[in-house]
């Protein structure tokens, strides 16, 4: 009978001692290889390539901005300073620009940086012009390497973007074996290889991108090993996660999710400033080709549209009055270069000064229907298209709808996904009208070119077409005095706010809400702006996990590694073998029974 009675306690006090082995040593197993720190960011865009050449969404680009490195970055006044470039300076005529390179710097294969590098990337994207940033290189006459740590840049005429060339640098051994024409187009680039402080590991389309920490980045290894972007098809699924701390991070949200994490414990909410904008793209391309009705060429048309909407309403409305009303094209957070129309200038909501536009330019409802005519009979009738992934900009494109008819205007709803819509802007304008959004670059050169005809076909998504507006963008870009640049880029904003390709809606909101029980050292660029997706990478280069809470030390024990936190191991030990006795008794005494 006292076999059968120590089996089981015996079986109970080695299942507790095997308990404690497997508690005692954890402090020791996270000393020699400490859990992953796993930075999880939520996303609601897809990043369509880690092609850099051919990358456009903003999770691509902050996937770009991460993977590598560019000459110069910002500060939170939105200043340059050094990145892969140390220190530069500028020729007397500001046609030579000689930037000094950062020395010791490794590409993530182990190979040195140099020189050639930047060299190569600057002529292989301007001799081939590829993608959005020729415009950056296409004026550069002469790059010469006089060293590995020197480029020296000869322009054809001062530039007013100098220094801020936001080219990503590539690697020449990998690139220049990559055909140009696959580069612009088909090339992958599904192992990526730069400077940047992480590197894509995996990279699950639809799904999501791990990158992990580049322990030889030249600022510094980062604090954290892993960053994973975690694509959602829905944001309040999302918002859920971050309150069961399942992703740390959430950026770019709509209002309604955002709401509901205010107040949350262990949330923070971020309202910031924002680089970007909401627009309505009106399509009046002139081209014989364009598959857009014609009618949207007339100018009555789109400014009365632009008067027939009522911004504030919408903001209050669909984004719970987060976000500013929309003007012109750069963006009020970018103060010195924004221009905020007159009084006189400004297109206030105004249902009857848009029925009179359309009045005076002719256009009538002949047939009683409630829908205008051309004087040929044509009825102002058009597509709005509409992003299925944004439900914002679908409520936005109804409530406009509605106003729109109440002037005679016929609105017909598309939805469709950004892919379907992105295919038929390049099938020669298949569109009428459509809502999006845009996100500009610290200098205004980004945004401005946009519009100038060059970028028909490219970056150019309402087909505008102005020679005049074009030669400003030349002027400006030559112009280095500073104040008499913006007297020109405050021009071309009245410009285009005038001429309306854009009715741009709002600035923002600019949404985000991470987690504060799990990492600290999150950075906002600028000062009020957000701490990701923004013109800078100092959140991920000073983010760490937060200290672990430390016991207090303890008086002598008289036995090495001993204290307060082993007694209580044994003191649970010895309770549950004390517990294992008992149920051991009481099965002895029904057995008996």
């Amino acid at each position: 009978m006292g076999k059968l009675r120590l089996a089981p306690l015996k079986a109970i006090l080695v299942a507790a001692i095997i308990l404690a082995g497997s508690i005692l040593p954890l402090g020791a197993a996270q000393a020699e290889g400490e859990e992953k720190s796993v930075l999880r960011v939520g996303i609601f865009n897809e990043m369509e390539s880690l092609n850099p050449l051919v990358a456009y969404s903003t999770s691509s680009y902050e996937f770009m901005r991460l993977n590598y490195n560019l000459l110069i970055s910002w500060d939170q006044n939105l200043n340059p300073i050094p990145e892969l470039a140390k220190d530069w300076t500028m020729s007397e005529d500001g046609k030579e620009w000689t930037f000094h390179l950062q020395e010791g710097v490794k590409w993530q294969d182990g190979q040195p940086f140099t020189s050639a590098d930047v060299k190569f990337t600057f002529e292989y994207i301007r001799d081939n012009q590829i993608g959005y940033f020729y415009d950056y290189v296409s004026k550069m006459t002469n790059i010469q390497t006089p060293d590995e740590h020197t480029v020296v840049i000869t322009l054809e005429q001062p530039f007013s973007w100098m220094p801020q060339i936001w080219v990503p640098i590539l690697p020449k051994h990998i690139w220049e074996k990559i055909d140009p024409a696959e580069a612009s187009s088909t090339f992958a680039n599904d192992q990526p290889v730069g400077t940047g402080a992480f590197q894509v590991v995996e990279y699950k389309k639809g799904e999501y991108t791990r990158m992990a920490a580049n322990k030889e980045y030249f600022k510094g290894a980062p604090h954290i090993d892993e960053v994973i972007f975690i694509l959602y098809g829905n944001e309040s699924t999302a918002a859920e996660a971050l309150k069961l701390g399942e992703v740390d991070l959430l950026t770019k949200m709509s209002a309604v999710p955002y709401k509901s994490l205010e107040g949350q414990p262990n949330i923070q909410t971020l309202y910031s400033e924002s680089a970007g904008f909401t627009e309505m793209v009106i399509n009046h391309w002139a081209d014989p080709k364009s598959k857009a009705n014609p009618l949207l060429r007339d100018k009555n048309i789109r400014k009365a549209m632009s008067y027939a909407i009522d911004r504030k309403y919408l903001i209050d409305a669909v984004t719970s009055g987060l976000g500013e009303v929309g003007t012109t094209l750069v963006p009020p957070m970018f103060k010195f270069w924004h221009y905020e129309p007159t009084a006189e200038e400004m297109h206030t909501f105004d249902l009857e000064k848009a029925k009179k536009i359309l009045n005076d330019a002719g256009y009538k409802d002949g047939d009683g229907d409630g829908i205008r005519e051309s004087a040929e009979g044509k009825p102002l009738d058009f597509r709005l298209t509409l992003r299925s992934e944004s439900a914002e900009q679908q409520k936005m494109g109804r409530i406009i709808a509605d106003w729109l008819k109440q002037i005679g205007i016929n609105i017909r709803i598309d939805v469709v996904d950004s892919g379907t819509l992105t295919d038929r802007l390049y099938d020669n304008g298949d569109f009428d009208m459509y809502i999006w959004t845009y996100f500009m670059d610290v200098d205004p050169t980004s945004i401005l070119k946009i519009m100038t005809t060059g970028q028909i076909m490219s970056w150019n998504d309402s087909f505008y077409s102005n020679p005049k507006y074009d030669e400003l963008f030349v002027e400006q870009n030559r112009e280095m005095d500073k104040n008499k640049r913006q007297a020109i880029i405050h021009e071309m904003q009245k410009m285009i706010y005038d001429d309306c390709p854009y009715i741009i809606l709002a600035y923002g909101p600019e949404l985000e809400a991470y987690r504060t029980d799990r990492f600290e050292g999150w950075v906002r660029t600028p000062e009020n702006g957000t701490v990701i997706m923004t013109h800078s990478m100092a959140t991920y280069e000073n983010i760490k996990p937060l200290a672990q809470t430390q016991e207090p030390a303890q008086e002598e024990t008289g036995a090495a590694g001993s204290g307060k936190s082993s007694s209580w191991l044994w003191i649970v030990i010895l309770i549950i073998a004390a517990a294992g006795i008992a149920v051991t008794m009481r099965r002895k005494k029904n057995r008996e029974i």
